[in-house]
């Protein structure tokens, strides 16, 4: 496992391994003041090290590894061509959908500025030019965009050009609507579907081998933000003293989780709130606190690499995991986002008929009319509710 830590300005990864059973642990300057980039490197680094790739234990170092970067790519003539093979071959992480994206992308600027043109002689106007035509939707317009600045901001700091072209290039205003942010159910089991076949795929191949290392947090905590409608900050504070299960029941009712306002966990609005487990949700969250033993304290879903109980999950990572699978889902938008389970979960209770003011508490929103933003119906809503009048 891996953490960040910032000294006198500076961000350091701390690496951690247990030795003859002692914990031991090793900070190395990651050169970054900007904690995007640092947490950034931290997913990457801390996936290698997971993986046996690095070793910062026996003399691996970022230093090392952004000179041998550097090495690898100075004294060479880079044309658009080249770079984009270099820049997609580094992308190690990506899937092929990913890779095959960027270099559709890339292959767009080829043929406006030639495959042999220098990386050092493109200028922002180049991009601006074949981003904002005026026959692109807004949409499409920062779609383009967003490729190209992975693009050139890799360049960048892989010291192939001296300035990050398009860092002062903005992208068009997209108005997002709730429903471009929701999931449904069906979507929801498409998502899960593409994790157990990443899954499956990646340990058939013998790419991960450790428990540790198959995100089993993630269906049952998914299922938990998803019908608690929580906050992705709830979500990795919750610990098992805010959770009452019950493993038989008789009244129909299966537990409360507690949203607490503590040092280490606030609410959004400030408020204490009490969130009955849905039944939907029930056998997950009871299988989950079987397999951990039947914990009284400790975090519910802590990380997975941590030492302990009391190691929190990142919310960064859980939202990159959860977007990791959206966008392997087949016939799922990539519009859908971690805290759109909130916005789903709103949803979904409006549309049972629970009312407002209930929904209000549930979600712990300071005003109704926070609320009263969901209640809005699709058309499958519409057509039910006329044929119950007819």
């Amino acid at each position: 496992m891996a953490s960040l830590k910032k000294r006198n300005g500076t961000y350091y990864i701390r690496f951690f391994k247990s030795v003859d059973g002692k914990p031991s642990q090793k900070a190395l300057s990651l050169g970054t003041s900007q904690k995007r980039e640092a947490e950034k490197l931290l997913i990457e680094y801390e996936e290698r090290f997971e993986r046996g790739e690095i070793d910062p234990f026996n003399g691996w170092s970022p230093k090392i590894e952004a000179e041998r970067k550097r090495k690898k790519l100075s004294g060479k003539y880079i044309s658009l061509e080249k770079a984009t093979d270099l820049f997609i071959n580094a992308r190690s992480q990506a899937n092929q959908r990913t890779k095959d994206n960027y270099r559709k992308h890339l292959k767009m600027l080829m043929e406006v500025l030639g495959r042999t043109m220098p990386v050092t002689q493109i200028v922002e106007s180049d991009i601006r030019n074949l981003c904002f035509r005026s026959d692109l939707a807004a949409a499409t317009q920062a779609s383009y965009l967003r490729h190209f600045k992975v693009f050139f901001k890799w360049l960048f700091e892989n010291d192939i050009l001296k300035v990050e072209l398009t860092k002062n290039i903005k992208a068009p205003r997209i108005p997002q609507k709730i429903t471009q942010k929701t999931v449904s159910k069906e979507e929801l089991e498409l998502i899960f579907e593409a994790f157990d076949k990443y899954y499956k795929m990646v340990i058939e191949k013998g790419h991960v081998t450790k428990p540790e290392q198959q995100r089993l947090w993630f269906k049952p905590m998914i299922y938990t933000i998803y019908y608690c409608g929580l906050r992705a900050k709830e979500a990795v504070n919750l610990t098992w003293k805010d959770v009452s299960i019950k493993e038989k029941s008789t009244d129909g009712g299966f537990g409360i989780v507690r949203i607490s306002n503590t040092g280490k966990n606030t609410s959004k609005s400030g408020k204490e709130r009490i969130i009955p487990i849905r039944k939907p949700m029930y056998p997950w969250i009871l299988q989950w606190y079987k397999d951990q033993g039947r914990p009284k304290d400790g975090y519910v879903f802590p990380s997975a690499t941590g030492f302990d109980k009391w190691h929190k999950m990142d919310t960064l990572a859980l939202s990159k995991s959860f977007k990791k699978f959206v966008k392997l889902a087949e016939r799922v938008p990539n519009t859908i986002t971690l805290h759109g389970l909130r916005h789903s979960c709103a949803t979904d209770l409006l549309a049972k008929g629970v009312p407002a003011v209930i929904v209000q508490k549930i979600l712990g929103h300071a005003s109704i009319n926070t609320t009263m933003i969901y209640e809005h119906l699709d058309v499958s809503n519409i057509s039910n509710a006329i044929k119950g009048i007819e």
